[in-house]
């Protein structure tokens, strides 16, 4: 990976940020934890050797750091214990420790609290040499989980361990137990898990057909409001037939609107009759065969065409007729009738002309804007050479741009359905549109957003697998850490398969049954390139 300086830098001052709080401490301090010695003895500067435990159990994880044992001699075995469910030290509450030799009666040990968060220095004295059964019993609101360890050799003397080898540490990044815990990091087992590849498309969010409705006004007027009732404002839910606001026209535009439908049907009729004698002349020259049937169904679908415009024209000219018929009956009242705005559809107004009350409306603009996002659809372009990779099943979710790594399941649990796959090639795009039908009562969709659609291809197979989570990008290459050691780690360059939701292939790079970072991947990575991490000790 090249890094410049100012990245370097960067990275520098973040890590220190997230990873340098928790501080280090020198190796004379961390000898006091293990009792390990730093002085000078005869003139000679001996360390203790130590060993580290690392073990896993249902609930919690456990790393000890110990100095070699001598029978008899009380040794300082520092251990740290994480809550695996939520991450975190176990802050209060004894523990206790199980020693057996065999089958001897077990030795045991309470330790009554942590002498701070997540650390227990138990000093445990183990009377015989040999290979020795440790367990640590953690009580918990579920009862008591134990964790066994793996065996512990006892020597029989100093000199036993000193001429005993040092166990070796595992190699890799070091990341303290509670750096550890500052950043919630967090483990899972690599396994194999079935996976179906799933093609990755930019959508957009769309409002269904007649869901998205534009309230207008017929006639040109001053804007009233029901008796009793405020203005409608954005925000507000309104239900189909409901009577959002009022329109007093006046006699002048209600007469010119009249002259237009009646125009209007004036030209619809002739046009209606143009068409039915056309159609009558086809007709008769069809049956002596000097017609073609496809002239005929021409000249049908005409007149059929200039029937239905000539419908319209006559109910706009009856409606406007009657609407002039009321204002001149009442132009001398009080009170003039009234146009009532009504919401076509239900849903929530998301727009308004902002016009005020008694402000005179014209018929060119929206008073209100209503729009029902209880459903909406997800709309896609599939690239035509991908389009036979798809499943029978069509199977889909999406992820949210702000929620990377939250999948959300369109179809299979009753959420939303497939409405369409297109069966003609955009000539342009060399694309075809895929349509999804999705519920949205949560209003976690909103019309016009980009979201990311993934649509299940035929392709399945078992293979190991990880989450998505655990994969960072340095240098443009994907990598992920490993946890080798209570407080080690390595990085692994990956090659990646197929992608399932939050489940990515791996071809190389990790071993089944290892422990990969899932949470604080990055944290580990800041630790690998910064100098502001201690090598070695703790601020116990």
């Amino acid at each position: 990976m090249k890094i410049n300086w100012i990245q370097q830098c960067a990275s520098l001052v973040v890590a220190g940020a997230i990873l340098g709080a928790v501080g280090g401490c020198s190796r004379h301090e961390h000898a006091a934890e293990t009792g390990e010695h730093t002085g000078h003895d005869h003139g000679e500067n001996r360390e203790a050797k130590t060993a580290q435990i690392t073990v896993f159990g249902e609930s919690h994880e456990i790393f000890v750091e110990h100095p070699l044992v001598v029978a008899g001699t009380p040794a300082r075995f520092v251990t740290h214990v994480t809550d695996l469910k939520t991450l975190e030290p176990r802050r209060e509450g004894a523990v206790r420790f199980q020693l057996r030799l065999g089958q001897e009666a077990h030795i045991e040990l309470v330790e009554k609290t942590p002498t701070r968060a997540g650390i227990y220095e138990a000093m445990l004295t183990f009377p015989k040499p040999g290979d020795w059964n440790v367990a640590l019993v953690v009580p918990g609101d579920k009862g008591e989980k134990t964790i066994g360890f793996p065996p512990v050799k006892v020597f029989a003397d100093a000199q036993a361990v000193e001429h005993a080898e040092t166990p070796e540490p595992p190699e890799g990044i070091r990341f303290l137990k509670e750096q550890q815990w500052r950043v919630r990091a967090g483990t899972e087992i690599v396994g194999s898990r079935k996976l179906v590849e799933q093609l990755r498309l930019p959508a957009n969010v769309a409002a269904r057909p007649g869901a998205l409705a534009q309230v207008t006004t017929p006639l040109a007027g001053r804007l009233l409001l029901p008796p009793g009732k405020p203005m409608p404002l954005i925000g507000d839910e309104v239900e189909a037939g409901q009577v959002l606001a009022l329109i007093q026209p006046s006699l002048s535009e209600a007469g010119a609107r009249l002259v237009e439908a009646e125009g209007e049907m004036v030209r619809a009729r002739l046009a209606l009759e143009q068409a039915d004698a056309a159609f009558k002349r086809i007709q008769t020259l069809a049956k002596v065969e000097a017609k073609s049937v496809r002239e005929l169904e021409e000249v049908e679908f005409a007149l059929k065409t200039a029937q239905a415009r000539y419908d319209v024209a006559l109910a706009l000219q009856s409606t406007y007729r009657q609407v002039s018929t009321n204002l001149s009956a009442h132009s001398g009242a009080m009170a003039q009738p009234v146009v009532e705005l009504r919401s076509p559809i239900t849903g929530t107004i998301t727009a308004q002309s902002g016009a005020a009350v008694g402000e005179y409306i014209t018929t060119d603009k929206a008073v209100f804007t209503v729009l029902d996002a209880a459903t909406v659809f997800i709309e896609a372009r599939v690239p035509e050479i991908s389009v036979g990779r798809l499943a029978a099943t069509k199977g889909a979710s999406y992820e949210l741009p702000d929620r990377t790594g939250q999948f959300t399941a369109i179809t299979g649990d009753g959420l939303g359905r497939l409405v369409f796959l297109g069966i003609q090639v955009d000539p342009a795009t060399r694309t075809v549109p895929l349509v999804y039908e999705v519920r949205n009562t949560s209003q976690r969709l909103r019309v016009g957003q980009s979201v990311i659609l993934y649509v299940e291809t035929d392709r399945a197979e078992s293979a190991l697998a990880i989450p998505n989570e655990a994969i960072v990008e340095e240098g443009g290459r994907p990598i992920a850490f490993v946890q080798v050691g209570g407080e080690t780690f390595q990085k692994r360059d990956l090659t990646l398969g197929i992608r399932d939701g939050n489940w990515v292939q791996i071809l190389s790079g990790i071993r089944e049954g290892e422990r990969v970072v899932t949470q604080g991947a990055y944290a580990v990575r800041l630790a690998s390139v910064s100098s502001a991490i201690p090598s070695h000790g703790h601020a116990h």
